[in-house]
């Protein structure tokens, strides 16, 4: 009957009553000591004895059984245990907190928003951003090797640079139309060609200097390109 030294939420003369019962208990929580035997071991009274008997019965820890002319049999279970709840008189009762309501703000005028008519327009292909997936690039690059490769530097590889620079070159808007976009290989393919008709490009300058791949595929260079800037040099 160890269990019994752990249980809380009792006063000390049932605590006391509760350990001289279990002291006397056998393995199947069976004691029949007599009132006075306890309160002899106790130190209580014997009514002392009598109320905390009552009240670990209500706690569900003891029950009795009483014999005629004989001791009671009490039977102790420790897993039975829950202590009853303290009752406080209706006068002792917390009242409950007085909750202000406040008064509730007029509410603000609805504005209510009409659908409109016109059917919404989804943006065509060429009215978004181009992206690298829908850009060739590598066949971009051959394009001006096979083009202009005996006449300029040819381009070996492609570089991220090379790749953000086409990418613009592809969003490069003229006169409300994405040429390079909508142009496609078609459209380098021309330009490459057309660079063979241009000697400043291809290096007759005063600055000894010619065009390459890199300059070829910036959006800006195509746009002065294209409106003839380059021709008269």
């Amino acid at each position: 009957m160890s269990a019994c030294w752990a249980l809380q939420g009792m006063s000390g003369p049932q605590k006391s009553v509760l350990i001289s019962l279990a002291d006397n208990a056998n393995d199947e929580g069976f004691c029949w000591p007599s009132v006075a035997k306890i309160s002899k071991r106790t130190c209580l009274s014997e009514r002392a004895v009598q109320n905390s008997i009552k009240w670990l019965c209500t706690a569900g820890i003891l029950s009795l059984q009483e014999r005629m002319g004989r001791s009671t049999v009490y039977t102790i279970t420790p897993a039975s245990y829950a202590p009853p709840q303290e009752m406080h008189p209706a006068g002792d009762a917390p009242q409950p907190p007085h909750v202000v309501h406040p008064t509730p703000a007029p509410r603000a005028p609805r504005t209510v928003i009409e659908p409109s008519l016109e059917p919404i327009k989804s943006p065509s292909a060429s009215e978004t951003s181009a992206d690298d997936e829908t850009i060739p690039h590598e066949k971009i690059r051959e394009l001006y090797n096979q083009v202009l490769g005996g006449k300029l530097a040819r381009c070996l590889g492609l570089t991220e640079k090379h790749r953000r620079k086409i990418r613009a070159c592809h969003n490069l808007k003229l006169e409300g139309k994405f040429v390079v976009r909508e142009g496609g290989l078609s459209f380098w393919e021309g330009l490459f060609n057309d660079v063979l008709d241009c000697p400043f490009l291809l290096g007759t300058n005063n600055r000894a200097w010619a065009a390459d791949f890199e300059f070829l595929t910036t959006a800006a260079n195509i746009q002065k390109f294209m409106e003839g800037k380059y021709d008269a040099r």
